[in-house]
């Protein structure tokens, strides 16, 4: 093996520093001949195309070639990259002078891209190689190699042949070192080749080193004894059971001595590859053979068809694929679509009369292919599933924004269509179809809908604005296909855009980054901060439909100059533009959101771009400003300057200072003289608490605010555990807050709820029923 030190020193590059030539508008896309959502295996093919083509050492009599070649190698190390191509799509070239690095042209013909050509290896790349290997569906094993490791390029034959023989059975990736090397270093990979396996659903640190020898043989017979399907041992009482002939079968009729009988390996990869179409059963008893043909030894794999009769096939096949592909053949076909009738299924769903489609776009045929497409009818029932040939339907494939194969996309009751820019994985296509499907009310917009829907005021619009290749963004579009279910179009429809296709647009619209998520209501424009998931999403829509924070405008700002003395204000002075403003919003949020039942505490935001000469008469110098303006002063006459954390706890504990209070702060030498040793009139309601509990801290002004309305009904006090310790083990608090309703010294009940309006009722409940018993003992 070769040690990453010694390939450092192998490595011998010619390293050019390049002075920008490009035309501020070269289009790098163009320049490599590729789409702007190309994947990081087309960009690759494509760069490795034109750079045997144009190198300088193949064209030694064009003066301007080394320029040529700089030119495409600057695009190359642009779009490659995840970060520098978002920055790309953003701003494009900014021209900057960079040293890049080139090879020789045997390089690039020979060792560049070692599996880049090879159809059924996956190259990952650290932007998708987590997204991949997280496969519920199948098994990873994957090659981290080097270019210049004279091994790898033995193992390569080895691999490629592993990939035919495994096609179906487990995914074959491989990783380049040299242009991937963050990944490398992540998962340890200190030689080459490294090989890693990850089982079903594995995680990103739970490959298995490969220590074996590097044979078709030995590898192969490594990932068979990895492998979990099963081969179910079928006797002449089980099979008579109705359980099991009400399920489609591949039976290997295997007595003993049947020469002609797959063997175990074959055996294992039928299985693995028939996992969720059909099981496969092993038959060794030669009577029940006979049941399903007479000549079991000549031809001993039969599939049993379970249609309205049981049907029994005989199936041929030299090898595990052959087979696959005539079971596979013996299955229905998905409907073929071309234009006309893409178009009136569109049309039907748009009337209501039909239900959502899956469609399959392709260019020929593949084994992996051919498996998800016959498994999707048992899995997706009330779907129809089709498929559009694109060599044979390029225009409409066009207009649909597909081009790379297979591509998967759903058109939607009431005639929306979405294209998956995910994983192909079966899971994932079929967890994509059941979304999507449901989905309704999500939509891809194109600029002129844009612009049309939503900046014309058709109603509230959460948009997300994405490109296909940008792994946060495929991460994020099944949370918004989800979050967007809980809504009413009524009320708010969600859309997505994608910046590839309509990058004028999301430039004009300050997009800076992948995924942006936005908030539009007519004029109106707010920026997403938050977790970006389902519940995430959610919570901030129903924030912006149902908002606790008050929007003041130099038309309604009076409410705050005329504020009474029995009213607190606290007023965020904001700019769109601005970051900490952003990271703020939501803050913000949750804080109007956790002191609503407050009814005398106001929380409101001013938008400083579009009320300037307002801010500017207030002093307004920085953003955000927070200002308070406290109970017992009419509107702005006093006011305090927030200055700490801008958390929703912080400014939380900040403004409860300001609340009156009628709780009183009682040690345990207060509290057993006032509460525990004497009667009283009055009962008592205390808050038990600790001064690091955030629980606590979000409690007190609500505890404050229930003390207040319960004025004149108990007395209120609240006691630190932290301090007093002895006295709350004493009392059995293990946990806090704690509320304790003390109705007498020998009387006590646990108040079990933080909630203002609950705890009020709770309390007028107890002391209700403490009162009736009184008046039944006398």
């Amino acid at each position: 093996m070769m040690s990453f030190k010694n390939y450092l020193i192998l490595v011998c590059v010619i390293t050019v520093v390049v002075v920008a030539t490009a035309s501020d508008n070269e289009d790098f896309y163009k320049l490599l001949n590729v789409a702007r959502d190309a994947t990081s295996k087309e960009i690759r093919q494509a760069f490795k195309k034109l750079a045997v083509k144009l190198h300088p050492d193949k064209n030694k009599d064009d003066k301007d070639a080394e320029t040529k070649f700089i030119r495409i190698t600057k695009a190359y190390e642009i779009l490659k990259e995840p970060e520098s191509r978002k920055k790309y799509d953003l701003y494009g070239d900014t021209g900057e002078d960079k040293k890049h690095n080139y090879h020789s042209y045997t390089y690039y013909r020979d060792v560049f891209g070692i599996y880049d050509d090879d159809p059924l290896i996956t190259t990952l790349s650290r932007a998708d190689y987590e997204l991949s290997i997280i496969d519920s569906s199948q098994a990873w094993f994957v090659n981290f190699y080097s270019p210049h490791c004279h091994h790898c390029h033995e193992l390569a034959p080895t691999w490629r042949k592993l990939a035919r023989n495994l096609e179906g059975v487990v995914r074959i990736a491989a990783v380049n070192c040299e242009e991937d090397w963050m990944i490398c270093h992540e998962l340890s990979i200190d030689s080459y080749p490294t090989l890693l396996f990850y089982e079903k659903a594995a995680r990103l640190f739970d490959g298995q080193f490969y220590n074996g020898k590097r044979t078709l043989e030995d590898l192969e017979d490594f990932v068979i004894s990895k492998l979990t399907a099963d081969v179910v041992p079928i006797q002449d009482e089980i099979w008579d059971s109705d359980e099991f002939k009400k399920q489609p079968w591949l039976l290997l009729l295997c007595p003993p001595n049947n020469p002609n009988c797959p063997e175990r390996n074959s055996q294992i990869k039928l299985a693995t590859s028939l996992e969720g179409l059909m099981s496969v059963g092993l038959i060794k008893d030669k009577e029940l053979s006979k049941k399903f043909t007479s000549d079991y030894i000549k031809n001993p794999i039969v599939f049993w068809q379970l249609t309205e009769f049981s049907e029994i096939h005989i199936v041929g096949g030299s090898d595990f694929k052959e087979i696959v592909e005539n079971v596979l053949s013996l299955l229905p076909d998905l409907q073929h679509l071309n234009d006309e009738a893409f178009s009136d299924a569109r049309t039907r769903l748009r009337l209501g009369s039909d239900k959502p489609w899956l469609i399959c776009f392709y260019m020929g045929t593949a084994t992996q292919l051919n498996l998800h497409l016959k498994r999707l009818p048992a899995v997706l029932p009330h779907m129809n599933l089709g498929m559009i040939h694109c060599g044979k339907n390029a225009d409409l494939c066009s207009s649909l924004h597909v081009n790379h194969y297979p591509a998967w996309g759903v058109l939607k009751s009431g005639g929306a269509f979405e294209l998956h820019h995910g994983q192909n994985g079966f899971h994932e296509i079929v967890t994509f179809a059941k979304d999507s499907s449901k989905s309704t009310n999500l939509h891809a917009l194109s600029p002129a809908d844009f612009y049309t829907i939503v900046k014309d005021g058709s109603g509230a619009w959460f948009i997300d604005w994405y490109a296909p290749w940008c792994p946060p963004c495929k991460r994020l579009m099944p949370e918004i296909r989800k979050a967007s279910q809980h809504f009413s179009p009524e009320n708010v429809k969600f859309g997505t855009i994608d910046c590839t296709l309509h990058t004028n647009l999301c430039s004009r619209e300050g997009v800076m980054s992948y995924p942006t998520t936005t908030w539009h209501n007519g004029s109106k424009v707010h920026h997403f901060r938050g977790v970006l998931n389902e519940r995430g999403i959610i919570e901030f829509v129903e924030d912006m439909l149902n908002p606790k924070v008050i929007e003041l405008d130099s038309s309604t700002f009076g409410r705050l100059e005329t504020k009474p003395e029995n009213e607190m204000w606290l007023v965020d002075y904001y700019a769109p533009w601005c970051n900490p403003c952003q990271m703020l919003a939501p803050e913000l949020r949750k804080l109007a959101k956790q002191i609503a039942d407050i009814d005398y505490i106001k929380i409101a935001q001013v938008d400083c771009d579009a009320n300037p000469e307002l801010c500017s008469a207030q002093n307004v110098r920085a953003y955000p400003t927070i200002r308070l303006y406290p109970l017992g002063s009419k509107g702005m006459n006093t006011v305090a300057i927030y200055n700490s954390h801008r958390d929703a706890m912080s400014m939380k504990s900040w403004l409860t200072g300001f609340l009156p209070s009628t709780v009183e702060k009682l040690d345990a030498k207060s509290f057993k003289k006032k509460i525990l040793w004497k009667s009283y009139v009055l009962p008592w309601l205390i808050d038990f608490y600790a001064p690091w509990c955030h629980h606590c801290i979000h409690f007190e002004p609500n505890f404050i605010a229930t003390a207040l309305a319960l004025e004149g009904v108990v007395k209120s006090g609240k006691v630190d555990c932290e301090t007093e310790r002895v006295l709350c083990r004493e009392l059995k608090v293990t946990s806090y807050p704690t509320v304790i309703l003390y109705l007498s010294p020998n009387e006590r009940v646990f108040i079990d709820s933080q909630d203002k309006s609950k705890i009020i009722s709770l309390v007028k409940e107890h002391i209700k029923k403490g009162k009736q018993y009184v008046k039944d003992e006398l």
